[in-house]
């Protein structure tokens, strides 16, 4: 019977159109994301498409999706007999009940896994196709495909068909099983926000059905060779989450699946209910009204409308979508996660941008299932016939079915909109945005969605039945997802679709009203011809041809209906025409593939000429008029500008800025010839060429304005409060640059372009008279006078000379009392000021009055800053020090010249109430302090490592006020950021990982791996040393322009007066690319009298060295190590946490036994536990005694 029931099933679903067509489909997925290079899902950058990490990811992440697989084959399965009302014959045979339960279920899990077994068949076959790239896929190893199906699908199906399959036998419905299945689909989803954080991700990747985040755990720190060759072992977490899930699956099969249970008839086929056998009451012929009033239009909608309502509302699936909806946002509500794991206070722009989140993927579900519900439900339930025949117009029919709907959408936003709105005064935040909200959701978000389901009702009213009408709804969602890559990105081709809308406290709604305004308005028009359209088609009475319906279509919507669709084409296509002129006459739209060839182009012009000698500023005089009201500037800039290389300039390349309106450059001898058409450069060409060593003065004379609109790459440095631009964005760049060229090393090959090189050398000492940020920077006198609205305030570097107000504007001149680098900027905004004199230094914080909970702590950060600063590296250069927040639209701080420029969005709204959060605000000021030493004092040559001296140094800078001020332990938390995102960095790299000496403005290596060296460097050395040695190298070449300074310079300091053997340590952690492997295995504990303890730790440490892809070589060691003892949990930073014991001793490669005696109150034990070494999983260093 066993055998019989797996064939039967089958052969039952080789014969049924599903299992070709679900087939086909992930087929095709799979098939067109390993052949196209418009959709990735594995691969991309180095990784190899047809490696093992690139097989794995798209197998895992199939499998989520292969949960609607198994809803419809075992589901139906489970539930045909009831189905097809076959219970009472089929329960009727002599047959085994287990052998025919377990047959079944094994049969369907069968089909699921043929079914699924295309998801690697497509991936295969799609990486071999002729017209793929082939340096993005690797020789075809069969292994890698069959390993990945046997350990991930094979499991993941098993455990999801048990599951389902139990439901199926318990609930005996089909929308039983599919609210189950998106339930957990959304909350699958939703829940990956919290994996993301280092504490949960062990228990993510233990308890993920479907392994996607177990091997994203275990592949986390892979390098890119690692990715192209490794199959991962299945022992640790992957063999226990494997294990894990098939034991629930065969626990549940077991308990819940009915193999040991009775065949039971289904509820319809059963005893009858109570409400069945109530009599009837009879009614006397009299009491029957003959006559009825008839009711108008308007309350059949009234009454059409509740009763659709009814339905959706009343019904266990909107429960469980309201459920769902608030569950979405627990998670990022009850641990909400900033920058290093510190939160931000609630603000309304962030709980608005929580809910179009967690909401987005689910109102596409709804759209899907519930459109496809409301259009069919008469007939569905075999009542069409006698519904359509009442006296109801169709519109009224139409029109209710939309307005339910759309109901149902918005009261799901109201209902999430309430939980964000208790959840902020439970945190105690009160400055509650209703408008914003009101805004925001209703206007921006839920209007596209109400668009989109006229846009399902018109698809179902098109289709046959209501599943061709879904799945054409879905084949629409998937072509909207890629439409960009086939070149489609504007958004007049996107349905419903609208520009970015951010929104920022300081500028409010800023530009994006208008702009939504105008989308929005042009698809009302097209929606209004599908509403038309789809009011007209709309099937009533016996079944009809889509034919029949179009020839009758004029009839059914009459001259009315004709008059309307008529005038939304014409308001869709004047609205677009207004679009098109704003976004691509007005301004200039180009998609992705276009930026990329006019990037290739740029370098095929002009790369040749990327030596050529260019002028550079040493004075600036500025006259700067902005205008926010109107996203203006206005500005004319004076420039004594030399000539300081070997040759002549007979001409000079000028790169233009975006939204520069108008642009004149005035020199002696020089004229600028005609912009070359969407390159944005143009040639100064000068009569008598410049000599060598001779100064010039240049007036330019700029106009920066955005006309219109735009599409996309929206203004964000010129807005109506906020404003804030620098001056390489203001003002054209002289000369080829280099970071204009295309990255992507098989964009460059489509193109002819040979791979990039990202920097010049570290040994090319011809780069060592050109600055690091470019080589027209050098330091400059610097005056300048800006004006702005009357009711703001202008602030660039230098100090306040005069300030005044003339014909409605304000006006202020700065001047800068010393040279400064040739880096400034100009901000506008209306912001409350604190001020404080220390020391014989104004400092001052520029923000919104509504973002004043940190303002404090940043001043306490200027004060500790100078105070470390002053005393370890030199004397502050300026008398004043200010921070100016402005809108949040870009998330950085920059430091300029005794200015720094802050964004809203890494600081200012931190919370901070719980103090084991980092303090985000402390650090970040502390950190651009640094920068008026490191970057504003001492430069960098513009060659391999030129970011390392800046930014490097000014992470162990800031890291040494935070440690001054919060200790040691408090620091470990910070660390063990930077050491997992340098560890993630260097597996997402995508051409080559450099040694911290040679970093080529790779993030990851000179912000986090440079935090991790320092510390232990300081660590090593001590922190005098260390502080002695980076004075020394400040002092030798403060100031200093030729020659800049080199990381070989900052390396050659930090070697003074240090052993060979710290030497060779400094070589470790700058020349090479050092890792190490350290585990504590075992331990031993044993007391000692009443108040200590003696632990015999089992340590096994390795040491090696990787090349740029990540290929590891051993190398021996032996070195002096850390091992702590602490009274809680490091991880924990609590408070009351102490260090009970810290000390190094001697590690060497292999097993090692350490002894140690520590107070009795130790509660966990570790080597390296403060992460002073790149280890490549600090989660395996410090264990519970």
């Amino acid at each position: 019977m066993l055998w019989q029931s797996i064939r039967f099933e089958w052969r039952y679903y080789l014969r049924q159109p599903s299992f070709y067509v679900t087939s086909l489909l992930f087929f095709l997925m799979t098939f067109l994301a390993a052949s196209s290079e418009s959709i990735q899902i594995g691969g991309g950058g180095e990784v190899l498409g047809n490696g093992p990490f690139s097989v794995i990811r798209t197998l895992v992440t199939m499998l989520i999706f292969s949960m609607f697989l198994v809803v419809n084959f075992v589901g139906s399965t489970a539930i045909r007999n009831t189905t097809f009302q076959m219970e009472e014959l089929a329960y009727s045979k002599p047959f085994v009940v287990w052998q025919y339960q377990l047959g079944r279920f094994l049969g369907c899990y069968v089909v699921v896994l043929a079914v699924f077994a295309f998801v690697p068949l497509g991936t295969l076959l799609g990486s071999i196709m002729p017209w793929v790239d082939k340096e993005r896929f690797g020789p075809t190893q069969l292994h890698y495909y069959a390993n990945a199906y046997l350990f991930f699908a094979v499991p993941t199906i098993f455990v999801l068909s048990a599951t389902f399959y139990a439901i199926a036998n318990k609930f005996r419905s089909m929308m039983a099983m599919y609210l189950v299945a998106v339930t957990l689909f959304v909350l699958y989803v939703v829940s990956m926000a919290l994996s993301r954080e280092p504490e949960y991700r062990q228990l993510a990747a233990i308890i993920d059905p479907f392994g996607l985040r177990t091997f994203a755990e275990v592949s986390r720190y892979w390098t890119i060779s690692e990715k192209n060759t490794l199959m991962p072992e299945f022992t640790g977490v992957l063999l226990n989450n494997r294990l894990l899930w098939t034991a629930i699956g065969v626990g549940i099969l077991l308990a819940f699946g009915g193999l040991f249970g009775k065949l039971t008839l289904s509820r319809a086929g059963g005893k009858k209910s109570k409400k069945a056998q109530l009599v009837t009451p009879d009614f006397p012929l009299s009491a029957i009204q003959t006559a009825a009033s008839i009711p108008s239009a308007w309350q059949q909608f009234v009454t059409r409308t509740g009763f659709e309502m009814r339905q959706i509302f009343l019904s266990a699936p909107f429960i469980i979508l309201s459920l769902i909806c608030i569950f979405d946002m627990v998670a990022p509500l009850i641990d909400p996660q900033g920058l290093y794991g510190t939160p931000d206070w609630p603000l309304t722009q962030t709980m608005v941008t929580l809910v179009t989140d967690a909401t987005s993927l689910l109102f596409v579900l709804i759209v899907i299932y519930y459109c496809a519900e409301v259009v069919w439900r008469e007939r569905s339930s075999g009542m069409g016939d006698i519904v359509d025949s009442l006296p109801v117009s169709n519109m009224v029919f139409w029109l209710s079915k939309l307005v339910a709907v759309s109901l149902l959408m918005t009261s799901l936003y109201a209902l999430c909109m309430a939980a964000t709105l208790l959840y902020q005064l439970g945190s105690g935040f009160t400055d509650l945005d209703i408008p914003q909200y009101l805004v925001r959701l209703g206007f921006f978000s839920l209007l596209p969605f109400l668009m989109t389901v006229v846009l399902a009702f018109f698809i179902q009213v098109l289709s046959p039945n209501k599943y061709v009408g879904m799945l054409g709804f879905v084949i629409y969602y998937a072509i909207s997802l890629v439409m960009s890559s086939w070149g489609f990105s504007h958004n007049m081709y996107q349905f419903a679709s609208t520009p970015e809308a951010p929104f920022s406290d300081l500028n409010r709604f800023g530009w994006t009203l208008e702009t939504q305004s105008w989308y929005l308005l042009y698809w009302g028009g097209l929606v209004a011809v599908m509403f038309v359209l789809g009011f007209g088609l709309y099937q009533r009475g016996p079944a009809q041809s889509l034919r029949t319906r179009f020839g009758l279509l004029r009839y059914q919507i009459g001259k009315s209906g004709l008059i309307a669709a008529m005038c939304g084409l014409f308001v869709f296509s004047a609205v677009g025409s207004w679009i098109f002129y704003n976004t691509r006459v007005l301004n200039t739209y180009t998609n992705a593939e276009q930026q990329m060839d006019l990037q290739a182009e740029y370098e095929k012009q002009f790369k040749a000429g990327q030596d050529d000698p260019i002028l550079v500023a040493t004075g600036v005089e500025a006259k700067v008029d902005i205008f926010p009201e109107q996203r203006l500037i206005k500005a004319e800039v004076v420039q004594q500008m030399r000539n300081k290389f070997d040759t002549p300039i007979s001409k000079m390349l000028v790169n233009i800025p975006d939204y520069t309106q108008s642009l004149e450059i005035e020199v002696a001898g020089g004229e600028m010839a005609k912009i070359a058409g969407n390159s944005r450069t143009a040639w100064l060409n000068f009569a008598t060429p410049i000599p060598a060593g001779a100064s010039v003065t240049v007036t330019t004379r700029i106009v920066r304005q955005t006309l219109g609109f735009v599409d996309a790459n929206v203004d964000t440095s010129l807005v109506e409060n906020g404003t804030f631009i620098n001056n390489s964005e203001l003002l054209p760049v002289f000369g080829y640059q280099p970071g204009a060229e295309l990255q992507d090393r098989h964009e460059r090959s489509k193109r002819g372009l040979k791979p990039v090189e990202r920097m010049f050398k570290l040994e090319d000492s011809k780069r060592y008279s050109e600055s690091g940020f470019g080589r027209g920077e050098d330091f400059i006198s610097f005056n300048a006078t800006v004006s702005t609205s009357e009711d703001q305030m202008a602030i660039a570097p230098g100090y306040l000379q005069q300030q005044w107000v003339d014909k409605g504007r304000r006006y202020f001149h700065y001047q800068m009392d010393k040279p400064i680098f040739n880096f400034y900027a100009f901000l506008s905004a209306r912001l409350a000021v604190k001020k404080e004199q220390y020391k014989g230094v104004s400092l001052e914080i520029y923000y919104h009055p509504a973002h004043h909970w940190n303002v404090e702590r940043m001043m306490a950060s200027m004060k500790d800053s100078l105070d470390y600063f002053n005393d370890a590296f030199g004397l502050y250069q300026h008398q004043q020090m200010r921070i100016i927040e402005f809108p949040g639209y870009r998330s950085f701080a920059q430091s300029f010249a005794n200015t720094v420029p802050y964004s809203e969005q890494i600081g200012f709204i931190s919370d901070l109430r719980d103090e084991d959060e980092i303090d985000m605000p402390y650090y970040v000021t502390a950190h651009e302090m640094a920068h008026q030493w490191w970057g504003h004092q001492v430069g960098s040559a513009n060659v391999q490592g030129s970011a390392v001296i800046p930014e490097t140094l000014a992470q162990y800078s800031a890291l040494r006020v935070m440690e001054q001020k919060y200790g040691e332990l408090k620091l470990r938390k910070f660390l063990k950021y930077e050491l997992d995102r340098y560890l993630r960095g260097r597996s997402e790299e995508k051409l080559e990982e450099m040694p911290l000496l040679r970093a080529e403005n790779q993030g990851y290596i000179h912000y986090r791996k440079g935090s991790v060296v320092m510390m232990a460097l300081k660590d090593r050395i001590g922190v005098k040393r260390l502080d002695e040695n980076l004075k020394a190298f400040l002092q030798e070449f403060q100031y200093k322009q030729n020659p800049y300074p080199t990381t070989l310079d900052l390396v050659r300091h930090l070697k003074t007066d240090l052993s060979i053997a710290d030497q060779a340590f400094v070589d470790d952690l700058f020349v090479n690319i050092t890792l190490y492997d350290l585990r504590v295995m075992d331990i031993k504990s044993e007391p000692v009298g009443k108040d200590q303890l003696k632990l015999t730790l089992q340590i096994k440490a390795a040491k090696m060295t990787a090349d740029g892809k990540g290929q590891e070589t051993a190398q021996p060691l032996a070195e002096q190590i850390e091992i702590g003892a602490f009274s809680a949990d490091p991880d924990e930073f609590s408070k009351d946490n102490k260090t009970l014991y810290l000390q190094k001793h001697q590690i060497k490669t292999g097993d090692n036994t350490i002894v140690i005696t520590v107070p009795a109150g130790a509660a966990f034990v570790g080597i390296d536990p403060l992460i002073k070494l790149i280890d490549r999983d600090a989660a395996d260093n410090v264990i519970k005694i």
